[in-house]
């Protein structure tokens, strides 16, 4: 639907420092929800519906979809590629990695309204002082066919799909309204992240 945001909540890869599928893992630090579900969860007053990307190891949340990266362990460029294309013309699509469960809601929303501010940006990024963070981030459908194009180049990391176009970054002193801390930007990639804020 044309305006609508959806959640692409990026589930592919191998997990290879977690040691198993992230995207399913309960982290036993009290809370009971796998950590996909953490990052629905936080999306969920954001968004219009959601969509897995990269596949889900169990039974699905309900009313969630779920995708296959149309190219497995190709990285999360090209599941991203794959995914904005599937979505309708007009639509913004708000991206998490499933390993990202302290993304602030009040974050995703400002970036969204900074998305329809800026028509003719094709993604909207926050930096902090590692440079531009790629995650969350929102973007258009219409960037899928650049994003592609940049991987035929070579390129791999979602920051080389972020330079390949017209987008706009957040600084951190505005990020720091709706995320003091910047707890939306960290993730739990290895065991010993897990209770990071």
């Amino acid at each position: 639907m044309s305006g609508e945001v959806v959640a692409l909540v990026l589930t592919g890869g191998r997990s290879s420092r977690m040691g198993r599928d992230k995207a399913t893992l309960v982290p036993g630090d009290g809370d009971p929800r796998p950590l996909a579900q953490r990052v629905l969860d936080a999306l969920d007053g954001a968004v219009a519906r959601a969509v897995l990307v990269g596949g889900y190891g169990a039974d699905p949340p309900p009313g969630v979809s779920v995708v296959s990266d149309t190219n497995a362990f190709a990285g999360p460029l090209a599941a991203l590629a794959g995914a904005l294309a599937g979505l309708p013309a007009g639509s913004l699509a708000v991206v998490a990695g499933c390993d990202m469960p302290r993304v602030v809601p009040a974050l995703v929303e400002h970036m969204v309204r900074r998305a329809r501010d800026h028509p003719d940006a094709l993604c909207v990024v926050c930096a902090t002082d590692r440079g531009v963070e790629p995650l969350p981030s929102v973007w258009r459908p219409s960037a899928a066919a650049l994003l592609a194009a940049a991987l035929r180049r070579g390129a791999s990391a979602l920051r080389d799909g972020v330079a390949a176009l017209p987008h706009v970054v957040v600084a951190a002193e505005e990020w720091r309204q709706h995320d003091p801390d910047g707890a939306s930007f960290v993730n739990w990639n290895a065991p010993g992240d897990i209770g990071k804020m």
